[in-house]
């Protein structure tokens, strides 16, 4: 009974974790994608990608918004969570060096914001998506190992 509840707990916590990481960066990546949340929209990410002297030839803007897109979802629902936390967590650390120079408070554009994302996604690398996840709800084989 106590594992049972131990398992509930962490399985609670991998879901709020995929909540945080992968339902925070989704808005981010369909604002970039489609202008959404008063996003910039392609162009304005074009713009943005400048900025920080980064390539923005089409189609990078157009990509790294799918990226950011779909790998928030995929996260957020627990589909494929470890693959899709590292491939976001590559994208987070990006932004984690871009602000790094700004020093440490998000506020004045540093790296705390960004680098407490990473950690979170790098968690789910580690950890999974969890039983409340698309891969974790689904039937298993009685003989297959989990």
């Amino acid at each position: 009974m106590a594992a049972a509840a131990s398992t509930s707990r962490i399985d609670a916590a991998l879901l709020l974790l995929r909540v945080a990481g992968g339902g925070f960066l989704l808005p981010h990546g369909l604002g970039k994608l489609v202008g959404a949340f008063g996003g910039p929209g392609l162009a304005g990410f074009a713009d943005e990608l400048v900025q920080f002297g980064l390539p923005a030839a089409a189609p990078i803007p157009l990509l790294l918004a799918l990226v950011q897109t779909l790998s928030g979802l995929a996260v957020l629902l627990g589909a494929w969570t470890r693959a899709s936390a590292a491939v976001a967590a590559c994208f987070i650390a990006t932004t984690v060096w871009i602000a790094a120079p700004h020093g440490w408070f998000w506020m004045r554009t540093g790296l705390e914001y960004p680098l407490m994302w990473l950690l979170v996604l790098l968690a789910l690398v580690l950890l999974g998506g969890g039983r409340w996840s698309l891969v974790g709800a689904r039937p298993r084989d009685a003989g297959a190992a989990s």
